[in-house]
């Protein structure tokens, strides 16, 4: 493991992008000395844009503001279009491919393109390809370990009307991770 990782995440509203920043940062914080984990969104509940950033890091944050980030989580077009020229030489791009059929043109990346939105539905809700491509992202960077991930949902879902939704929860985290292995 590193001592330093960090990633944008960004999507259309209701497709849960801040939802798995916040896991990631719940999942970082007791392995990470310092974690930031900073939200940005429109001002429409669902279908406007909406991103965070997530960093983990040993040393000290000067700041959660990434003009380039070293990876990036993608669900949709529009961020496509932005972090494809935005994410650092070397870096990863991580795309639900199950919605768009674009392609990175640069070759100084890692691009995985993951059928994330497909994948949901084969598992019985659409609503988890957010957590199939976060369990790509975290199997791909190993910046924390999945357990800690499912840790972090086991805590956000036990005890109340969401319960019932944990074992789906973790089977998309799993395929993603499955996916993002064959991937590579």
């Amino acid at each position: 493991m590193a001592d330093y990782y960090e990633v944008a995440i960004s999507g259309i509203g209701g497709q849960g992008a801040l939802t798995i920043g916040r896991l990631l940062a719940e999942a970082g914080a007791s392995r990470y000395t310092c974690v930031s984990y900073f939200p940005n969104y429109g001002s429409s509940m669902r279908g406007g844009d909406t991103e965070c950033t997530v960093i983990l890091s040993q040393r000290p944050i000067s700041t959660p503001a990434m003009l380039h980030p070293e990876a990036a989580i993608i669900m949709g077009e529009l961020p496509f279009q932005e972090y494809s020229g935005r994410v650092a030489p070397g870096g990863l791009l991580l795309v639900d491919s199950s919605l768009l059929s674009e392609k990175a043109e640069r070759e100084d990346l890692q691009a995985l393109y993951i059928p994330a939105s497909d994948t949901a539905i084969g598992l019985g809700n659409r609503q988890v390809a957010n957590l199939v491509l976060l369990g790509a992202y975290v199997e791909t960077t190993q910046a924390v370990p999945i357990a800690a991930i499912q840790d972090a949902l086991k805590q956000r879902l036990s005890g109340g009307r969401r319960e019932g939704l944990l074992e789906l929860n973790q089977r998309a985290l799993e395929e993603g991770t499955r996916l993002a292995r064959a991937s590579s």
